[in-house]
C-alpha cells in the first residue's frame, strides 16, 4: 500500500514537472502578440524640427514624450519615381510596404491594387480605428482604405470609404465630402431615365454605421456599443490649436485618441489604430513656425495619452512620412529661453526661424507670394530662401520611434516600408 502511494506521488511529481517545463518553453518560445497596435503618422519628424519644438516648449532642458521611446531609427522615405516623396506615396509606403509613384494610394507602379495594413488587420479579426485631425478623405488616411492614382480626389476617396466600411471607429473631419450630391442616371426597363442623388452618409447609415457630427453626440454612444462609428466632426480639416482654443470646440488630437482607444479596447482579438496628424504638414506648408511647434506639441500629447491608456502590452510606433519647408532655428538662444524668446530676431540680429521654401511670414500673419514678395523688417520674420505659394518637400530622412512588443525592430537606418513589416508581424 505504501509503495503504491509512493508511486502515485512520483507520478504526480513527474506530471507537474512536465507541465511546468512545457509552460516555460511555451511562454519563452511562442509568439506573443500585442493586444493593441497604435501607429502615429505625422510630418516633420526630423531631429532639427523636434529640437526646435523642444526649445520652444521649455528650453534646452525640456523633454518631449517622444524622447522616452527606447527604439529609434533614421528612416528613408523616397518614392518609386522621385527621391523626395509626396504625402500619398509616403503614406502608401507605410500602409502597404511598397514604394509607389507620387499621387498613388495603395496602387503599384504597374497599376495593381495593394493590400494595406487595414485589410491585414481585418483578416486577423482585430478591431480597426482611423483617426485624423484633417479630413478622413485626406491622403494619409485614405492610403489605408482607397485604391487610386489620383490621391487628391476627396470625393472619390469618400466613395471608396463608403464601400470599405465597416471600420469600427473613424473620427476626423471632411464632412462636406460625404454630403456632396452626385447625380447619376439609372435606366429602367421601359428605358425611361431618372436622376438619382447619391449621399454617402445615407449609404453608410443603411449599413448600420452610427454617424455623429460632434463630440457631444459621440459621448452619448456607449463605448462598448458594437456598431461601427463614423465621427465627421468638421467640414474639412480641424482648426489649428490656437484657433480652436479661441473660437472653436473641436476636440484635440489627444481627445480623439482617448475616444478611439476606449471604443476599440472591448475587442477580444485586440485592435489596430492609425492616428494621422494632418495639421503639422499644413502649418509647415504655410511657413508658420510657431503654429508648427504648437501642432507637434499636441501630437506629442496624444502619443503620451496613448501610452497611458493602451497599457504595457501595446506596440506604439510613431513615424514621420515626409518633411516640408525645411524649417531651421538659427543662432544661439540661452539655455532657458523658450516661447517667444526663441522666435523673432536672435542675438546676431538674424531671423531665429528660416525656411528653405514657401510663402514666408511676418508678425501680422500676412504671406508674401512669389509675385509681390518683399523683404519684411518684422522682428518675427520667417523668411524662406525660395518663395513659393506653399512649402515644398525637402530631401531629409525622418525619425521612427517605437515602444512595446516588436519595437526592437525599429533601429538603425530603415526604409519607410519597414513600418509595414513590423506591424504586420504583430497583427
Amino acid at each position: 500500500m505504501i509503495t503504491k502511494f509512493r508511486n502515485q506521488l512520483i507520478a504526480l511529481f513527474c506530471f507537474l514537472l512536465f507541465v511546468g517545463i512545457g509552460s516555460i518553453f511555451f511562454l519563452r518560445n511562442s509568439v506573443q502578440k500585442p493586444f493593441a497596435i497604435i501607429l502615429f503618422i505625422g510630418d516633420g519628424m526630423s531631429p532639427s524640427l523636434l529640437t526646435a519644438t523642444r526649445l520652444y516648449e521649455g528650453g534646452a532642458d525640456h523633454r518631449l514624450a517622444l524622447e522616452e521611446f527606447p527604439q529609434v531609427a533614421l528612416t528613408r522615405t523616397y518614392a518609386n519615381d522621385f527621391a523626395v516623396p509626396d504625402t500619398a506615396s509616403a503614406a502608401t509606403a507605410i500602409a502597404t510596404g511598397e514604394r509607389v509613384n507620387h499621387q498613388s494610394l495603395a496602387m503599384s507602379p504597374a497599376g495593381k491594387p495593394l493590400t494595406t495594413l487595414l485589410e491585414e488587420a481585418m483578416a486577423k479579426n482585430r478591431a480597426i480605428g482611423l483617426i485624423s485631425n484633417g479630413s478622413l478623405t485626406g491622403e494619409t488616411v485614405a492610403a489605408f482604405y482607397a485604391k487610386s492614382l489620383n490621391a487628391q480626389d476627396n470625393n472619390e476617396n469618400a466613395k471608396q470609404l463608403a464601400k470599405h466600411f465597416p471600420i469600427d471607429v473613424m473620427l476626423g473631419g471632411g464632412r462636406k465630402y460625404f454630403t456632396n450630391q452626385d447625380s447619376i442616371v439609372l435606366k429602367k426597363p421601359d428605358q425611361q431615365t431618372i436622376s438619382e442623388n447619391l449621399n454617402f452618409l445615407q449609404q453608410l447609415s443603411d449599413k448600420g454605421i452610427v454617424i455623429v457630427n460632434s463630440m457631444k453626440e459621440l459621448g452619448m454612444i456607449p463605448s462598448w456599443k458594437s456598431s461601427p462609428v463614423l465621427g465627421l466632426l468638421t467640414e474639412e480639416a480641424f482648426p489649428f490649436q490656437n484657433e480652436r482654443i479661441s473660437k472653436d470646440d473641436s476636440p484635440s488630437l489627444a481627445q480623439l485618441v482617448e475616444q478611439g482607444i476606449q471604443r476599440l479596447q472591448h475587442s477580444r482579438h485586440g485592435y489596430f489604430l492609425v492616428v494621422d496628424d494632418a495639421l503639422i504638414g499644413l502649418a509647415a506648408s504655410l511657413n508658420n513656425g510657431e503654429q508648427l511647434f504648437h501642432e507637434i506639441s499636441e501630437f506629442d500629447q496624444a502619443i503620451a495619452l496613448a501610452r497611458q491608456y493602451a497599457g504595457p502590452n501595446s506596440l506604439i510606433i510613431v513615424t514621420g512620412k515626409q518633411n516640408l519647408g525645411g524649417l531651421r532655428m538659427n543662432g544661439y538662444p540661452f539655455r532657458n529661453d523658450k516661447g517667444v524668446a526663441v522666435l523673432g530676431l536672435n542675438q546676431e540680429g538674424a531671423p531665429s526661424i528660416t525656411w528653405s521654401t514657401g510663402p514666408g511670414h511676418n508678425i501680422n500673419g500676412s504671406i508674401s507670394g512669389t509675385e509681390n514678395a518683399k523683404e519684411t523688417t518684422s522682428i518675427f520674420a520667417e523668411p524662406s530662401s525660395f518663395l513659393s505659394p506653399s512649402a515644398l518637400g525637402i530631401a531629409e530622412d525622418t525619425l521612427s520611434m517605437a515602444i512595446g512588443p516588436g519595437s526592437e525592430q525599429i533601429h538603425g537606418v530603415i526604409d519607410l516600408t519597414s513600418i509595414y513589416d513590423v506591424v504586420k508581424k504583430k497583427l
